[in-house]
């Protein structure tokens, strides 16, 4: 038996999961073989479901096997942030690593936090690497749209782009613990879009964001259908408005930065179809079915664009509605275009470092 001690731990694996028992054991098999000293780091899992009796059969194995310092407890379900804060708050670690529950770690993943973490002493914020499976492309397309996405954004990080906020996403990041609790942690008014508005925080408190492709995992995330998908385009629209409220109108947290810095053409289909929500729904629609034939056609760059339209056509009904009025928003966007201090590039390809925060 390996005996495990707290005294030289420098990072705690943090992980909530909600009866994913599958995906839990294969981020569990990962994690036995990392290159990183076991006496290095453990791992701390809250099980959201107090009745998932899978879950913690699959951990009660793991705990037995004794292949690594293992924590778990159970809460009521109360979202991912509350499970994540309640671990980070059992955790020993002075750096805290947070990864879904359907992740696969590569053997070096833990190893290439802790390097990436002594960059700034007590102030990285470290984003690994996120690697698509093998076969994304036959995935449905509101799937394959968010594997893209990450795909390129990554490429640009690798590429030598410097990672700001913007790319501070909770499937494969790390940061200090004492920063965490200075900027008081996540906010569990946020059931979307918390992670980005945490990493504003934490890059206004003096966050230095750097890239790590050592520490690369493939992520097996799966919404599971179009019209959860759909459905959470409009409420990140809503929680994008919450968390540029809160942030004191921060111009680079701002809900209407893509609008008026992206796509024009997207801009076209959200000035057409975003203030009817009627008319919405019939051209979503109508947009996803384009998309699924062009998918058959081979012609996949172009069946992905209907769906990032989708997308954008969402998540403006969403920013509209918290705004309260398409004119309210229209109004926001010409104030935006005259703020001296805004981004001229879309969320994540403009660098934040630099600016007065």
């Amino acid at each position: 038996m390996i005996a495990f001690t707290n005294q030289k731990i420098e990072l705690s694996l943090v992980v909530a999961t909600y009866r994913r028992p599958e995906q839990l054991n294969q981020l569990l098999d990962s994690l036995a073989h990392q290159s990183l000293p076991r006496n290095d780091w453990e791992l701390i899992v809250c099980v959201d479901e107090l009745n998932d009796r899978e879950t913690i059969a699959t951990l009660e194995v793991w705990k037995r096997n004794n292949l690594f310092a293992l924590t778990y407890f159970c809460q009521k379900n109360s979202g991912q942030s509350i499970a994540r804060h309640r671990a980070i708050e059992q955790s020993h670690g002075s750096h805290i690593v947070v990864v879904d529950d359907d992740m696969e770690l590569s053997p070096d993943f833990l190893k290439g936090h802790l390097s990436a973490s002594r960059k700034f002493l007590g102030c990285t914020v470290v984003i690994g690497k996120v690697v698509p499976e093998r076969h994304w492309t036959k995935e449905p397309l509101y799937e394959a749209l968010r594997t893209e996405h990450m795909l390129k954004f990554h490429e640009r990080l690798e590429a030598g782009q410097e990672p700001s906020a913007s790319a501070f996403v909770t499937q494969n990041v790390s940061f200090p613990k004492s920063l965490y609790s200075k900027v008081g942690g996540f906010d569990f008014s946020f059931r979307l879009d918390e992670d980005r508005e945490l990493g504003m925080r934490l890059e206004r408190a003096g966050a230095q964001f750097v890239f790590s492709p050592e520490a690369s995992a493939i992520h097996h995330s799966h919404i599971g259908s179009y019209e959860k998908w759909y459905q959470r385009q409009y409420e990140y629209g809503k929680y994008a408005v919450l968390a540029w409220q809160k942030l004191d109108h921060d111009p680079f947290a701002h809900p209407l930065r893509n609008l008026v810095t992206g796509s024009r053409l997207n801009a076209i289909f959200i000035h057409l179809f975003s203030p009817n929500n009627c008319c919405a729904k019939i051209i979503a629609a109508k947009l996803r079915i384009l998309g699924i034939v062009l998918k058959l056609a081979g012609f996949m760059n172009l069946a992905l664009a209907t769906h990032k339209a989708i997308l954008a056509i969402q998540y403006h009904r969403g920013v509209k509605d918290q705004l309260g009025s398409w004119k309210a928003l229209l109004r926001e966007k010409e104030s935006f275009k005259c703020t001296k201090e805004r981004p001229y590039e879309p969320t994540g390809k403009g660098p934040t470092h630099g600016r007065n925060l």
